[in-house]
């Protein structure tokens, strides 16, 4: 019951963010805008946070002898703490250029959608992870 608690404050939290972000635009929508705008920055800001996190608490459950349950990070996760850093900073890097492409390709609102959706990621693994140690 805590952990739905914890993942419905998060899935709130991130709403906010980007309903907040898209107040000013919904007057006068310009076709183009900034990759670095404000709503984007605090998008990114939140997902690093929540990866950086996420890193941070996996880190100190396998140091304790806890193992890590995705199946596509398993293999680095637990090959120590550079594997932990690669798959980590993948991920972020990843999520970042994906944005960038939705970007650049025109696909605004997926920009900013896709970015929410890996906030949500990160914040699962995070609840899991305090929820398991």
């Amino acid at each position: 019951m805590r952990n739905k608690k914890w993942l419905l404050l998060i899935a709130v939290l991130a709403t906010c963010v980007m309903s907040r972000g898209q107040e000013k635009y919904l007057a006068d929508a310009p076709s183009h805008h900034k990759f670095w705008d404000g709503p984007n920055t605090a998008l990114f800001a939140v997902h690093m946070a929540m990866e950086a996190t996420d890193f941070g608490i996996t880190h100190h459950n396998l140091s304790k002898g806890g193992q890590e349950m995705n199946p596509m990070a398993k293999r680095l996760c637990e090959s120590g703490t550079a594997g932990q850093l690669l798959f980590f900073g993948g991920r972020t890097a990843g999520a970042l250029g994906l944005s960038y492409f939705f970007h650049k390709t025109g696909h605004h609102k997926l920009e900013r959608a896709f970015t929410a959706l890996t906030i949500a990621d990160s914040s699962y693994g995070v609840i899991y992870s305090f929820a398991h140690r």
